[in-house]
């Protein structure tokens, strides 16, 4: 039983330690991109060593991978209750349920701008990260909206917009007044860029 609870604290102590060094990564990738971040600054900010980051996670091109799939992992269990449990079977009243996907969407970017940060920089280069964004999580989550934005249709709602259209809305303009806040605020004002009227703004053009 001693034996067993030694195991489960260390295993707690490096769940931790992993934490704080993706929270870390995912700051300094927004930041200063793949090239300008160094594992020493991530460490520094993780308050951990710098041979903490390749023990526990590895290279760079490690810690990177697993700082998205984290970001994109977080992303999907906010967004789950409006999305992932509604993709295998059609949905009833599917604008209301897209209109709070929408909104999740929103809060979740205002709270947590770093993935859109990150996929800017990283969507202007044809580099491996590129095509593992695109892979792993990009190009599935293209195809789920892909379903329910159907069902949105067959209602005859959505503005006449294709799911092209719509994903386009919801990668480039929804994370905008956060993932550029000092700008945005300054061009639109603050009210504008709080995440609850950038929600109803957003949900009002896509579905009207």
């Amino acid at each position: 039983m001693a034996q067993q609870k030694h195991v489960r604290k260390q295993q707690e102590s490096s769940e931790a330690v992993v934490s704080e060094i993706l929270k870390a990564a995912a700051t300094e990738f927004a930041s200063h991109g793949f090239e300008g971040a160094s594992t020493r600054a991530i460490a520094e900010r993780a308050g951990v060593f710098q041979a903490q980051i390749s023990y526990h996670i590895g290279t760079k091109d490690d810690l990177w991978r697993s700082t998205i799939d984290w970001l994109f992992e977080r992303l999907r269990n906010d967004l789950e209750k409006g999305f992932a449990d509604q993709m295998d079977q059609p949905i009833h009243d599917a604008a209301n349920a897209f209109a709070d996907i929408i909104r999740r969407h929103v809060k979740h970017t205002a709270q947590h701008p770093e993935l859109s940060r990150i996929m800017s920089v990283e969507a202007a280069m044809a580099t491996e990260r590129t095509k593992y964004l695109l892979k792993n999580h990009v190009k599935p989550t293209f195809a789920a909206l892909r379903l329910i934005w159907a069902d949105v249709q067959a209602e005859g709602r959505g503005r006449g917009l294709e799911a092209d259209d719509v994903f386009l809305l919801m990668i480039g303009l929804a994370p905008l007044p956060f993932a550029q806040g000092p700008l945005m605020k300054s061009l639109v004002g603050k009210d504008r860029c709080h995440a609850d009227a950038h929600a109803d703004a957003m949900v009002k053009l896509v579905l009207g």
